[in-house]
C-alpha cells in the first residue's frame, strides 16, 4: 500500500509540474525560444548592417542564457522575457563581452521561426517600437531560427 501512495504521489508531482510550466507564460515562451538563430537583418543606429556581416550573426538560447556571436566576438549572458506585455519585453544582461553587467532593455516579438528584437543601449528607455533612427542606439534584430 505504500508503495502505491508513493507512486501516485510521484506521479501527481509531475502532473503538477507539467501543468506549471504549461500554465506559465514565462516558461512556455522560454521553451519557444530555446534553439540556434540566424540573423536576417539588423539595423544599429539607422544604419543597416551589410549582408557580408550578417552572415556571422548567430545567437543560441538555452533557458534564460544566451550566447550572441558576432564573427569571432562571442557575447554571453542572461535574460528575462515578460510576454504579458504589450509588447513583450526583455531584459539582458551580458556576462561576458562588452557592457558587461549593464542591462540592455528591449521588446520582442517571437514565433516559432522568427524573433525580432529592439534593444536600447545601457541606460536608456525601453524602445515602445521596432524602430533604430539614427543618433537612437537602438538596435533592431530579426533572425530566423537554424533548422536542427
Amino acid at each position: 500500500m505504500k508503495r502505491v501512495l508513493t507512486i501516485v504521489t510521484v506521479f501527481a508531482a509531475g502532473l503538477m509540474l507539467a501543468a506549471d510550466v504549461k500554465d506559465d507564460p514565462v516558461k512556455k515562451e522560454l521553451e519557444k525560444f530555446n534553439g540556434s538563430w540566424k540573423a536576417v537583418s539588423v539595423e544599429y543606429d539607422g544604419k543597416e548592417v551589410p549582408k557580408d556581416e550578417l552572415e556571422k550573426i548567430s545567437l543560441t538560447v538555452k533557458g534564460e542564457e544566451y550566447t550572441f556571436r558576432r564573427g569571432d566576438d562571442v557575447i554571453k549572458g542572461t535574460h528575462k522575457l515578460d510576454p504579458t506585455k504589450t509588447p513583450k519585453t526583455i531584459d539582458a544582461v551580458r556576462t561576458e563581452g562588452p557592457d558587461k553587467d549593464k542591462p540592455l532593455l528591449g521588446i520582442y516579438e517571437l514565433s516559432a521561426d522568427m524573433y525580432k528584437v529592439c534593444f536600447a543601449p545601457p541606460g536608456k528607455d525601453r524602445p515602445t517600437e521596432f524602430i533604430s533612427k539614427a543618433g537612437s542606439g537602438y538596435r533592431v534584430i530579426v533572425m530566423k531560427r537554424e533548422k536542427p
